[in-house]
């Protein structure tokens, strides 16, 4: 996912762009990106091939690129179809009108160069593509390729439909029979003019007939990408299983496994209430060990988790969890922990311990023995019930700070438990054992002198009490 920032070769000149959106529609794809000086630019390509770019000034009403962005499958940068389609026609040169027709005539049927034409009638006057697009419906007829000759006012009467001569043209008797044809079903049009049954089916792609039949026309073609991007709008449209499935395989077969990640990750936001895709991302995060991606996930959804691997695999990751530094909301974990230490009672102490550890910087006793309760039920003997019970009952009295101080310790509560020490120790100034805990409670700190200090006075107090 790193072509968010990529560069457009203009003669000698590069210019720097970022990538803002990508639209496919039908067999272009147009993307559009900002320079550093927050020009606009367009970047065209014909089934995946990159074509040539423009910098915009003012886009025409109602021209491909507007259609494009209202019409087709648009996708905010980043995303991996912006990164390979850029990276697959690396480097992009822009070239001008001139070389663009060279191009158009050596790779391009005719009918392919006129479509590609109306791309661009907001950089280049509309009297000028229309005049290159009727020179190749001239050379049809002349040549008596009448049916081809057609093909070409199909495109012109969506790219002029006002012009005089595009209505007279598309009523000439010498076509009758052809448009007669164009109103049949597109099936019937995928032989002889697949570049207008596209723009059929496409019309009708929320139909199931028509979306299959799109399908297998972009697969016949080997056009991937649309492909991929044809069954993410399905999804978000009419989610099943089986369009679901046929993105999993065009996934695998033609992205890495980052990219097939970010796909999901984005279909995920428009459709949290699809089970089966949830559940592949939490495997996929269970799998790469993302703690925070997998209960973040369980977190948002009612997963239903009850096979032991899977337990297992959360139990193992519940022990690596930093609670002080994860997002995971503290109070999801009771449910998942309950899960873990029923299946794997041996862990549940040390799991526990480190869960309260955490807690106690952030949450009172009382807040963390009701965080405890849902795994009392198949486990009251945990010592750690019992500590936690014992500091709430001897909280506020003062004849029990030095044990309440102790748990305190043992809980790596430092700070709390040096409050304790020092307030019995003024209560009993002449026992040595409150300065003593002082001494490892500073020691642990790092705080050396104070633990010497105490330290010595520990052991000062002892001598007293020996003579």
């Amino acid at each position: 996912m790193n072509q968010d920032q990529f560069l457009l070769y203009d003669h000698n000149k590069q210019i720097n762009l970022k990538a803002e959106r990508v639209a496919f529609y039908l067999q272009g794809q147009i993307l559009e990106a900002f320079s550093e000086k927050n020009e606009v630019y367009y970047l065209f390509f014909y089934k995946d091939q990159f074509l040539t770019a423009a910098k915009a000034k003012k886009l025409r009403r109602q021209c491909y690129i507007e259609h494009a962005f209202k019409e087709g499958m648009v996708f905010k940068s980043p995303h991996p179809l912006v990164d390979i389609l850029l990276s697959s026609n690396h480097p992009c040169q822009k070239i001008s009108f001139h070389p663009l027709l060279e191009k158009l005539d050596k790779h391009y049927s005719p009918q392919e160069k006129a479509v590609i034409l109306t791309f661009f009638e907001s950089f280049i006057p509309k009297k000028r593509l229309y005049k290159e697009m009727t020179s190749v419906y001239y050379e049809h007829r002349r040549n008596g390729q009448y049916f081809s000759a057609y093909r070409i006012i199909q495109i012109l009467m969506d790219f002029a439909p006002n012009n005089s001569m595009v209505k007279s043209l598309a009523t000439d008797m010498d076509f009758k029979k052809y448009a007669v044809l164009y109103n049949q079903e597109p099936e019937k049009l995928l032989a002889k003019d697949p570049v207008f049954a596209e723009k059929m089916l496409y019309s009708q792609k929320e139909n199931d007939k028509d979306f299959h039949q799109l399908v297998d026309l972009l697969e016949q073609e080997s056009r991937w990408m649309n492909l991929i991007a044809l069954h993410i709008h399905r999804l978000t449209s009419t989610p099943s299983y089986g369009c679901y499935a046929h993105l999993l395989r065009l996934l695998d077969q033609h992205v890495n496994e980052n990219e097939a990640l970010y796909v999901l990750e984005k279909l995920s936001s428009q459709l949290p209430d699809f089970d089966p895709l949830q559940k592949d991302l939490l495997n996929k995060y269970l799998e790469s060990h993302n703690v925070n991606k997998v209960f973040h996930m369980i977190q948002s959804h009612d997963f239903k988790i009850n096979d032991s691997s899977t337990v297992h695999t959360l139990g193992a990751m519940l022990e690596e969890l930093d609670l002080d530094t994860s997002i995971v909301n503290p109070e999801v974990l009771p449910t998942l922990l309950k899960q873990y230490i029923d299946l794997f009672p041996e862990k549940a102490e040390i799991v526990l311990n480190k869960c309260v550890i955490s807690l106690m910087k952030t949450h009172d006793l009382s807040h963390i023995q009701e965080w405890l309760k849902p795994l009392k039920e198949n486990h009251k003997n945990l010592q750690i019930f019992g500590k936690i019970n014992t500091m709430q009952r001897i909280y506020e009295d003062p004849d029990e700070m030095q044990s309440l101080g102790e748990l305190y310790y043992e809980f790596s509560q430092l700070d709390k438990a040096i409050e304790c020490f020092s307030w019995e120790m003024e209560l009993n100034p002449t026992n040595p054992k409150p300065p003593h805990w002082l001494a490892k409670s500073y020691r642990d700190k790092g705080m050396n002198d104070e633990s010497e200090a105490y330290q010595q006075l520990s052991i000062d107090l002892q001598k007293g009490l020996s003579g």
